[in-house]
């Protein structure tokens, strides 16, 4: 990304379907709202689920090393991060500890998120196309009222995108460690799945990631 674009967006992000090694969620239930309520969708039928992930690039308690708890942070109470807690007043749900561990909790799942809209906005580079041959596209997660939580750009995956039109639904997931950010001085291709795994659990386990169904807009 060059420095343009990476004052053009809001967070780090990254898309990739919901079995992927760094992320282990295709155990998990998920419902929809219909026309005749709620259905439950089987994790066996749902274990390819496109997803994206927005790591907050500020966020409190973040720095080089990943996410610090702040000073003077009760040690067993949720550390509150403002955009977290803003995400959950607009109906977004806070991922529990438990499902990075590939287990299901009863009477949890993840649900729908009525007003919330991920918009694939294409984001056209021709010199990158000529260079690498892929496009890239500016993901915009709006909250109910239209306002863009959240901004990030990721290369065009055709098959993510058809998934996700087919679906019409993504998984999206906020937070302050989904492992995208890699350890300071470590290169992309050092930051192994199992590592982005364990930041992904651990961001769980902090309280510090939410998430959830959100409909699907393409613009392409």
């Amino acid at each position: 990304m060059s420095r343009h674009q990476f004052e053009e967006v809001d967070d780090l992000g990254r898309i990739l379907f919901s079995d992927d090694p760094a992320l282990r969620i295709e155990r998990v239930p998920m419902s929809l709202e219909t026309a005749e309520g709620t259905v439950t969708l089987d994790p066996t039928q749902t274990h390819r689920m496109p997803t994206a992930l927005f790591e907050f690039r500020h966020a409190l308690g973040v720095g080089y090393f990943g996410y610090v708890v702040p000073k003077g942070a009760p040690l067993d109470g949720i550390p509150e991060e403002p955009q977290i807690e803003g995400a959950i007043l607009f109906g977004m749900r806070r991922l529990p500890p438990e499902i990075s561990d590939l287990r299901w909790i009863p009477g949890w799942e993840l649900q729908e998120i009525p007003g919330w809209e991920l918009h694939e906005i294409p984001d056209e580079q021709p010199k990158l196309e000529r260079c690498y041959g892929y496009t890239y596209s500016r993901l915009e997660l709006r909250t109910p009222d239209g306002e863009i939580y959240s901004r990030t750009w990721v290369p065009h995956e055709p098959e993510w995108a058809a998934a996700a039109l087919r679906h019409g639904y993504v998984v999206c997931l906020c937070g302050v460690e989904l492992g995208i950010r890699a350890p300071y001085a470590m290169t992309d291709a050092q930051h192994t799945p199992v590592m982005r795994y364990e930041s992904f659990r651990r961001g769980c386990a902090l309280g510090l990631t939410v998430g959830g169904f959100v409909a699907y807009v393409d613009h392409r």
